[in-house]
């Protein structure tokens, strides 16, 4: 077996200028990308941004976020080795464009959500296939809604309180399939854009977050591709963990880590997220040498199986090596600073969630928050005190409030920075610190500069290397580049091109 695979990573980012105001967002994601444009040396002109020698994509997307694009590598490995090459990239230009500019303060980060304006930030994943695109959803939904064991861990933005969710994209899927993945958010994306010609399809894997372990973001790429190449060979493993509610049971699991949170199959059983998992692991692991699966195969299924055995055992073995099992310590211990016992939130939240409903049954325009009950509003009064009353059972204090609205606001700032770049990262400060257990161990300097060697990113890289060096106006795209000097065009639509083929004119169409 032998495919292609790639990740995209949106990245957020603000700053302010030499009097200390934010820089409005459009304008300075346009100078920054023009800045990197002039700083990065040899990348190419292309219709969304620029190519870079290692073959990856830097570019505007259509939601104005600054965004990385992976060279197309052929092991899980690679593709997370070129994601880190691309933060540090972004991290380069952000630092560079702050001196040349004289910014008071650049910050990016790979982060997931904003919970005050509720915005998203995307990591796309996109997989070479071969299967018929239609029978896809019904059997990839099962190992999706599961997945998201490895999400990026954060706090639900549906609730008014803090409950912490292995996923916070879960609690924003509301579609099962959709073309679309800017406007709604579906658990299945159904584009089949294939940027290529050999026939093959292209998965486009939509619900997915940015990561920063290594170990989480290996098994996110290398168990979805072995999931893949099962269903190219025949085998169809949905059946027996069917989901009567795939969107339901995702959300149920990302708030619920570890074995305990089951839900129903079609055949109306119960099942947890690590036993969907341990289903299609034990399909791979059986079809290893029969389907012919890549080397890198088994090593992603001996992390594969050490993750579910440790969330069976204890989720909290996870706290140094995936992203949610991180954050959740840190902010554990936050809170417990603050003098709030993370077993109280299940409370609070409970109480909460009840004052919403009220508010929201009175017809309120506005919606609800917890200032309308730290300044004691008339609406909410009579509630309040039975609410307040409850708690009292549960030995919590009605007077904690404010402290658990100050906490709220730290924690959602404290989740904004852990993914951050450069040493303003929280993730990167405790990899320092020797806190953490996650490397896979990745050369990710060499992935700055150098394409994958064996794909159509080797040559994409090299001649954008090239042309660069030369002088030469051209452009470049993921299936093509254009030597304009030359009037040539280089065909690139085999993933794994070896050769440079040129043909002696431009195509009607072709641009700049």
């Amino acid at each position: 077996m032998k495919s292609v695979m790639g990740g995209e990573t949106e990245y957020a980012i603000s700053a302010r200028n030499k009097s200390g105001r934010p820089i409005e967002q459009g304008p300075l994601l346009q100078r920054m990308l023009d800045h990197a444009m002039q700083t990065l040396g040899y990348s190419s002109q292309s219709s969304r941004g620029r190519f870079l020698s290692n073959g990856g994509l830097l570019y505007l997307d259509a939601g104005l976020h600054l965004e990385w694009a992976t060279p197309e590598c052929t092991s899980p490995f690679d593709v997370v080795r070129y994601l880190k090459a691309g933060d540090r990239i972004v991290h380069r230009v952000a630092m560079s464009f702050k001196e040349r500019t004289g910014a008071a303060d650049v910050f990016c980060s790979r982060t997931n959500v904003d919970y005050l304006s509720k915005t998203l930030w995307a990591a796309h994943e996109s997989y070479q296939h071969d299967v018929p695109p239609a029978e896809l959803p019904s059997q990839l939904m099962p190992f999706l809604a599961s997945r998201v064991i490895l999400g990026a861990g954060g706090w639900d933005c549906t609730s008014p309180g803090l409950r912490f969710t292995m996923s916070p994209r879960a609690h924003f899927i509301t579609r099962l399939a959709d073309r679309d993945s800017q406007h709604v958010r579906p658990l299945f994306h159904t584009k089949d854009e294939p940027l290529s010609r050999t026939g093959s399809h292209r998965l486009h894997v939509a619900c997915s977050e940015s990561l920063c372990s290594e170990t989480a973001n290996v098994l996110r790429f290398g168990t979805t591709a072995l999931v893949l190449a099962l269903l190219e060979h025949g085998i169809r493993p949905a059946a027996p963990v069917t989901l009567v509610s795939p969107i339901g049971a995702m959300q149920h699991f990302a708030l619920n880590p570890g074995w305990r949170a089951c839900v129903t199959t079609e055949p109306r059983r119960w099942i947890s997220a690590a036993k969907i998992q341990r289903h299609y692991l034990d399909l791979v692991e059986k079809h290893l040498e029969l389907l012919r699966m890549p080397d890198w195969a088994e090593r992603v299924c001996r992390m594969w199986r050490g993750v579910l055995d440790d969330l069976d055992a204890d989720p909290a073995r996870l706290e140094a090596t995936l992203d949610w099992g991180i954050r959740r310590r840190l902010f554990e211990r936050h809170l417990e600073r603050r003098g709030i016992a993370w077993s109280s939130l299940r409370w609070w939240n409970v109480a909460l969630d009840r004052l919403e409903r009220v508010w929201a049954g009175a017809s309120q325009k506005e919606p609800f928050a917890l200032r309308f009950l730290i300044e004691h509003d008339p609406r909410l009064a009579g509630e309040h005190l039975r609410v307040a009353k409850w708690l009292a059972n549960h030995g919590l204090d009605w007077s904690q409030l404010e402290a658990l609205a100050a906490a709220r606001d730290e924690v959602f700032e404290l989740d904004a920075k852990f993914g951050a770049l450069g040493d303003a990262g929280l993730f990167n400060a405790l990899e320092a610190a020797g806190a953490l257990r996650h490397q896979v161990g990745l050369d990710v300097e060499s992935a700055v500069t150098e394409p994958p060697p064996d794909t159509r990113a080797r040559i994409r890289g090299n001649v954008v290397h090239r042309l660069s060096q030369a002088g030469i106006r051209y452009a470049a795209e993921w299936t093509a580049v254009y030597d304009h000097k030359h009037n040539l065009a280089l065909d690139l639509n085999n993933p794994f091109e070896t050769e440079e083929r040129w043909s002696d004119r431009l195509r009607e169409g072709d641009v700049a």
